[in-house]
């Protein structure tokens, strides 16, 4: 009975909690809608944007506070994963990639070539004339979507992790369908999928992989060298993701024996080694490397003093982590930080309206923080709807 009462204790918060997370959602969505809807015609841009946000409340509000009799949840969660995946795999065959303004998938697709040639990835040029700020791993994880054809195949295989995670971890039907719909009625992801992006689903990817540590790790051998190879490698995607990483991770090694830790050091530092020669070892020049690589172009969007702070500060809240719901909210919180610092930065400096419409700031980096919100809330959701039917 105590654990009941003290459950309908934290619905309240939580609710509150789940409004302000869907404001956010709604927030970076709506600023995908102002924007790219502006390309059509700027002056229905606002209008585009408010009546994209109408809708989603109205879709939500029906599917969370109404029950649709006579409909099996878990048949419509997979005829609607099956379908976006199918469209998800439609748009790679069918979107010619070099007719899009954003340089993202080539510049992962030039970066492989030249590694398969053994040339330096980072001094290849994309369609756009940019460069790949992609770290080592990240080009490694898009070789296998490359030999099928279309490095944008990595959306389609990120979705399908997605909805695997939802199908493993989240406990109720309903739930689960709910948070596949609030990944595919977000048109951030949408813009993903069409610009063949491989942003979002870096985070998917390390989403499901600190929630598998969250659930599996153990204090055995095999458990240490597998979590530390493949945390290692996903730490050499983008260097925002230490902080996730740094969550999930920092409190439980720490704890370990140190036998534990030392194989964990150890194995994880070789393993980046071996990634960092790998990518590295036929830069041309000390002059081309402090030129092109993709640490300096991953760090230019903050004050290295702020980037700094941004990651020893997670190292702290680490010992705070004591469930999956706190590794969640953590890493929403710390990714947010110098995600919204850069944009006020720049809005600072630029202007709100050059950053958004002139692309004077990437609006894509508020898609690192989308799919652990959309998970948050989907836990959420799965909570509260468990304590209802107490």
């Amino acid at each position: 009975m105590n654990k009941i009462i003290l459950a309908y204790q934290n619905k309240n918060k939580k609710a509150i909690n789940i409004v302000l997370s869907i404001f956010i959602y709604l927030f970076i969505n709506g600023l995908f809608v102002l924007k790219y809807s502006s390309r059509i015609n700027f002056s229905y841009a606002p209008v585009i944007t408010l009546i994209y946000l109408v809708l989603m409340y109205l879709v939500f509000f029906f599917i969370i506070k109404r029950e649709i009799p006579l409909v099996s949840y878990k048949t419509v969660f997979y005829l609607i994963f099956l379908l976006y995946l199918f469209f998800t795999i439609w748009v790679n065959l069918n979107i010619d990639g070099n007719n899009l303004n954003v340089d993202r998938w080539s510049a992962m697709e030039v970066a492989i070539k030249a590694l398969l040639n053994n040339e330096y990835p980072y001094s290849a040029v994309d369609h756009l004339n940019g460069r790949t700020s992609n770290l080592p791993s990240l080009i490694l994880i898009g070789i296998p979507f490359y030999f099928l054809g279309d490095v944008g195949f990595l959306q389609s295989f990120s979705f399908a992790m997605y909805a695997l995670l939802l199908l493993r971890f989240i406990n109720n039907d309903k739930s689960k369908l709910i948070g596949l719909l609030l990944l595919i009625l977000s048109p951030s992801f949408g813009w993903e999928i069409i610009v063949k992006s491989d942003l979002m689903s870096n985070f998917i990817i390390i989403l499901f992989f600190i929630i598998l540590v969250q659930k599996l790790f153990r204090s055995n051998m095999t458990s240490v060298i597998v979590t530390s190879i493949v945390a290692s490698s996903l730490l050499l995607t983008r260097l925002v993701a230490i902080i996730p990483l740094v969550l999930v991770l920092f409190k439980r090694i720490f704890k370990l024996q140190i036998k534990y830790i030392a194989v964990f050091v150890v194995v994880g530092t070789i393993t980046m080694l071996i990634l960092l020669i790998l990518a590295f070892k036929n830069y041309n020049s000390i002059d081309n490397f402090i030129e092109f690589n993709p640490f300096t172009l991953q760090n230019r969007q903050l004050p290295f003093i702020l980037s700094l702070i941004c990651i020893i500060i997670p190292f702290y809240y680490a010992f705070h982590v004591k469930n999956t719901m706190d590794l969640i909210n953590y890493t929403i919180i710390f990714l947010s930080i110098p995600i919204f610092l850069s944009f006020i930065i720049s809005t600072i400096n630029n202007g709100v309206f050059n950053c958004v419409f002139n692309s004077y700031y990437d609006i894509s980096y508020f898609n690192i923080i989308l799919p652990f919100l959309i998970f948050q809330l989907t836990l959420s959701y799965d909570k509260i709807y468990n304590i209802k039917q107490l």
